[in-house]
């Protein structure tokens, strides 16, 4: 099973950004440094009460000022970053596989570590159209 986990969206201000979400009554619920992307992550749900599991925005914060999300301020600007697919657990390394054997090119030879304890990698723009696609997994509890 995959779904739509989140849009990660570059800001240069994530918090005007997370200001105007709330007043459009999404509320910031979790902040979460992730090192190994250079990175701090702002998720924001996209949901109300009579839709309890939905996708969510994920505002990128650069904390590596020559990391990847850093040098794509730079060149593109703020705005949507990838799209996050995520599938059942156990599902990520025979997905990412598939895709290699398709001829896709991958950002990572294994996933990594991502926010929320999740397994990440991503489907390189050159691969989808110019699109980041971000493909991911639970970790191990």
């Amino acid at each position: 099973m995959i779904h739509l986990n989140h849009i990660g969206i570059a800001a240069k201000d994530p918090e005007a950004l997370a200001r105007v979400m709330a007043l459009l009554g999404f509320s910031k619920t979790h902040v979460e440094d992730v090192p190994d992307q250079g990175v701090r992550t702002h998720f924001i749900p996209l949901r109300h009460s009579v839709q309890p599991e939905a996708a969510q925005v994920e505002i990128l914060e650069v904390l590596d000022p020559v990391g990847t999300v850093a040098r794509f301020l730079e060149t593109r600007g703020p705005g949507v970053h990838h799209l996050s697919f995520e599938v059942s657990r156990g599902e990520l390394d025979p997905l990412c596989a598939r895709l290699r054997a398709a001829g896709l090119q991958l950002t990572y030879e294994t996933p990594k570590n991502g926010a929320h304890g999740m397994r990440v990698n991503f489907i390189h723009p050159k691969s989808s159209g110019g699109i980041l696609l971000e493909v991911m997994e639970k970790g191990e509890s």
